[in-house]
């Protein structure tokens, strides 16, 4: 009868092997795993293999409440795999340091194996230097330079200072001494994993919560929580928005809806007035051809005004009728952009969504009623369309 220790030793160095055969799982990896059961100590995972995955609870642990359950996915990284177990990190930090009382050599060994094998190392930033930040990962001093402390440009440094992230080393020299560490390389790796899952279920006409990234002159980025998307200044309202930052800001919250996509160039149309009533079917139902109204003039065309009558609802007061007998080259010779004006419905097209006016009290030009009628043959400017129209239906929320 052979040793049982040996016997014991060699069965582990061939399931390892098996294991190692598979070529799925070794140190370092960054693997989804889910939640199967949590003991006195660990988290046992299914990490997808035959194999168990085991996380130390203290990493899911915040002030004696565990922060997760059975059935949930988290990510994880591979620190090793021994006898058949999938040993995993969140990161390593306080959790996992090395203690530097025990002596530098333990912790050099803990920040070595983590730039080997790519795993997330938790640090605080402690002050802002020429460059970048000092970092303090396992009681050591890094520094992080400050094109990695964002997925973009950093506007306000001193913000981060005092916070605890989690970090990848990308640079190890002198024995452990002169540590680089960069957050952005993590923060992508988790954008893009947060990427390929949005765009498995993004679809035309659904709505998303967004947050404002960035405002152009053309319009605003949203950034949807896996990508972002383009909402164009022509889609913020019914309204005519002439500078997007008017209305948004960066930072604000909003419910957008997914207008058109392009997956292979990865972008995104999206709409906010689509999501709001359409001006046209109230401007339908009260607006009366012949009648007298109030306005406001909201912009101005060679070949006319447009005036505002209703929120979102704007009608054309064309050049012809606004000098009466006198012959007039620009709107602007008689109105100007903001004035109060009375005009008179001439017409109401409803299938074409137009709106012909007349100043009251002038009488039409008769030179410009074949330029006017050219005009009305016109395909309708964009702006009034029902959700259905921009969308092909509503959406659902997510």
């Amino acid at each position: 009868m052979g040793d049982f220790k040996q016997d014991n030793a060699s069965f582990d160095e061939m399931l390892e092997a098996s294991f190692a055969a598979q070529g799925r799982i070794e140190a370092g990896d960054r693997l989804s795993a889910k939640v199967v059961s949590i003991g006195a100590n660990d988290v046992f995972l299914d990490v997808g293999m035959r194999s168990e995955g085991l996380l130390p609870k203290v990493e899911v642990t915040v002030d004696g409440e565990i922060q997760v359950a059975p059935g949930d996915s988290i990510t994880v990284y591979v620190t090793a795999v021994r006898g058949g177990v999938v040993h995993c990190t969140r990161r390593l930090g306080g959790t996992r340091a090395a203690d530097p009382k025990e002596g530098n050599d333990a912790t050099r060994e803990a920040l070595a194996d983590a730039f080997r094998n790519g795993i997330p190392v938790e640090g605080t930033v402690q002050s802002v230097n020429k460059g970048g930040f000092e970092v303090l990962v396992l009681g050591q001093r890094a520094f992080c330079p400050v094109s990695q402390i964002e997925r973009r440009y950093c506007e306000k440094p001193e913000a981060h200072v005092g916070a605890k992230y989690v970090f990848r080393i990308i640079k190890l020299e002198e024995n452990g001494r002169n540590i680089v560490v960069s957050r952005k390389k993590l923060l992508e790796a988790e954008a893009e994993e947060q990427a390929r899952a949005f765009w498995e279920r993004v679809a035309v006409g659904e709505t998303y919560e967004g947050t404002v990234t960035s405002i152009h002159g053309y319009g605003a980025f949203v950034d949807l929580g896996g990508a972002e998307g383009l909402l164009h200044v022509s889609e913020i309202s019914f309204e005519r928005v002439g500078d997007p930052k008017e209305v948004l800001s960066v930072g604000q919250k909003l419910t957008v809806a997914v207008k058109d996509l392009d997956p292979a160039k990865r972008k995104i149309s999206l709409s906010l007035k689509a999501l709001t009533d359409d001006p046209w079917f109230e401007a339908a139902r009260t607006l009366v051809a012949g009648r007298e109204y109030q306005g406001r003039v909201t912009r101005l065309m060679p070949f006319g005004a447009f005036v505002e009558l209703l929120p979102g609802v704007e009608g054309l007061l064309h050049v012809s009728r606004l000098g009466g007998d006198k012959h007039i080259h620009h709107p602007r010779e008689v109105v100007s952009e903001g004035a109060a004006v009375t005009v008179i419905i001439s017409e109401i097209d409803e299938a074409r969504r137009r709106i012909s006016l007349s100043m009251s009290g002038v009488g039409e030009n008769e030179a410009g009623a074949e330029e006017l009628a050219s005009y009305a043959k016109e395909r309708p400017r964009a702006g009034f369309g029902t959700l259905g129209d921009l969308l092909g239906g509503k959406g659902k929320k997510k």
